[in-house]
């Protein structure tokens, strides 16, 4: 995460790097730009939590349920599939592909999928916009009981 702008708002509230693996995404948002600055950018929805230990029943105590919103600009090549009910993302990686040419993708972004929603992208820039509590809906496996 260490290319994406205020993620230190996310190791703040996981007192660490949070995990993507088993996260899942919520809503994706996707705009050409044109009524903009005509860069296209995307924003992503992802519930993010941590496990403690387990309860008495044997299920995992899931912890500090969070939506973080992420916004990335300047997206192009953007290849997204399998978006369904539950996006379950098997990890989230973004790697620097060195490119310093203003305007120019400079990340390169990969959502492999554990079930639904998986892809890839390049953009120019990553930033984390939101980190909020989050109460899981009621189809979610990590709602509490």
């Amino acid at each position: 995460m260490n290319h994406v702008i205020a993620h230190e708002a996310l190791q703040e509230r996981f007192g660490k790097e949070p995990s993507f693996h088993d996260a899942e995404v919520q809503a994706v948002r996707l705009d050409s730009g044109q009524r903009t600055d005509g860069r296209a950018s995307m924003e992503v929805d992802i519930h993010l939590f941590d496990a403690n230990g387990l309860l008495a029943d044997g299920r995992v105590n899931w912890i500090l349920h969070t939506l973080t919103t992420l916004r990335f600009d300047g997206v192009e090549d953007v290849e997204l599939d399998g978006f369904g009910p539950q996006n379950v993302l098997f990890d989230l990686r973004i790697e620097d592909l060195g490119n310093r040419a203003p305007g120019r993708a400079r990340l390169l972004v990969s959502l492999p999928s554990s079930n639904g929603l998986g892809g890839s992208f390049r953009c120019e820039a990553a930033t984390v916009i939101a980190v909020k509590d989050f109460e899981p809906g009621p189809h979610s496996a990590y709602r509490r009981s």
